[in-house]
């Protein structure tokens, strides 16, 4: 299972749990039996590879032709989603607790961006069910270099960690992005590699070049913040597992 979804556990309580896992279950269950291709991304894909990071949402690709499948099986279902202002289909936990509030539960589904093909994905566990496709390293790096193009500065964060720990492989990850067609995601990854950061927050794709980045970590800032992380999470889980007790008492 990915560690990931083992941090999320730290958050959640077994009920919302369950219906997350059914929730994805039953999706999985879908996308085979009407044989549409899909991969994992985001961050379950990301703690695949790099240092894991809690997360809410499972985010999968797509293809655009797949799409009018999928609704149409998730209301036979009578599964609800949305469509939200990115255009992702979201099927999210519903439940009146607090935690919904805090922490919501949901699975993301975006169409696939002309040009990219399902690259050698790897095959993980993930909540039970096996051979899950997961991205490759150098999917999620061409995945991010376009998100930062189009303005999503922490995807740029996302896809300089995978490049500075030496996860992804560079020449393949440049001959994804150049499958990409009418992008700037070149321009995103080439700042990257230059050991140059763009200025992310409004990304002016006009200027090559921006100032060097101060937020570059080594790998022991990295180790040291996961494992921040994960005291603080035991420490949310324990008192979360203190407050239960005392009501019973």
């Amino acid at each position: 299972m990915s560690e990931s979804i083992e941090l999320l556990r730290l958050f959640e309580s077994d009920s919302r749990m369950n219906k997350f896992q059914d929730l994805f279950k039953q999706l999985i269950c879908f996308l085979s039996e009407e044989n549409i291709e899909y991969v994992i991304i985001g961050t379950v894909a990301y703690s695949e590879y790099a240092p894991p990071r809690a997360t809410t949402n499972i985010n999968f690709i797509i293809s655009e032709s797949d799409y009018g499948k999928l609704e149409s099986e998730l209301k036979q279902n009578n599964i609800d989603f949305i469509w939200n202002a990115y255009q992702q289909l979201i099927i999210a936990v519903k439940d009146d607790s607090d935690e919904t509030k805090k922490y919501p539960l949901a699975l993301s589904l975006q169409i696939t961006p002309k040009g990219l093909t399902f690259n050698q994905p790897i095959s993980k566990e993930i909540f039970g069910m096996a051979d899950v496709p997961v991205a490759s390293p150098e999917i999620l790096v061409a995945l991010w270099c376009l998100a930062a193009s189009n303005g999503h500065y922490k995807s740029y964060y996302d896809a300089q960690m995978m490049i500075k720990l030496q996860l992804a492989d560079v020449d393949r990850g440049i001959a994804v992005i150049e499958s990409l067609h009418e992008t700037n995601a070149n321009k995103v990854l080439r700042s990257i590699l230059t050991g140059n950061v763009m200025t992310v927050d409004t990304i002016n794709m006009d200027e090559a070049l921006m100032m060097p980045s101060e937020l570059i970590q080594t790998h022991e800032e990295i180790e040291l913040a996961k494992a921040h992380r994960y005291n603080a999470a035991q420490e949310h889980r324990r008192k979360l597992i203190s407050a239960k007790l005392r009501k019973k008492q």
